[in-house]
C-alpha cells in the first residue's frame, strides 16, 4: 500500500509538471495569437482609416465640381473675396487720406 502511495504520489507530481509545462506553452501560444491579433487589427485599422480618407477626399472634390458647374461659390472663394473687398476698403480709405492732406 505504501508503494503504490508512492508511485501515485510520483505520477501526481509528474502530472503536475506536465500540467506547468502545458499551461506555459498555451501562456506562449495565446500571446503569440494576441500579437499577431493586434497586428492585424492595427493593419485593418490603417488600411480603413487610408480608404475613408480616400473616399471623403474624392466626396469633397465631387461636391467642390458639382458646386462650380451650377455656379454655387464655396466659403473658400466666398472668405477670399472678403479679403480682397477688405484690402481694397483699406487702399481707399488710405487714398482718401492722403488726398484730405
Amino acid at each position: 500500500m505504501g508503494n503504490m502511495l508512492k508511485d501515485i504520489a510520483v505520477l501526481l507530481f509528474s502530472a503536475g509538471e506536465e500540467i506547468e509545462k502545458k499551461a506555459g506553452e498555451f501562456k506562449k501560444q495565446r500571446e503569440e495569437r494576441y500579437d499577431d491579433f493586434e497586428e492585424t487589427i492595427k493593419k485593418k485599422s490603417d488600411e480603413f482609416k487610408s480608404r475613408f480618407d480616400t473616399e471623403v477626399d474624392n466626396a469633397k472634390e465631387n461636391l467642390m465640381e458639382f458646386t462650380e458647374k451650377i455656379g454655387i461659390a464655396s466659403k473658400k472663394e466666398v472668405d477670399e473675396l472678403k479679403n480682397k473687398i477688405d484690402d481694397m476698403s483699406a487702399k481707399l480709405d488710405s487714398i482718401i487720406e492722403s488726398v484730405k492732406k
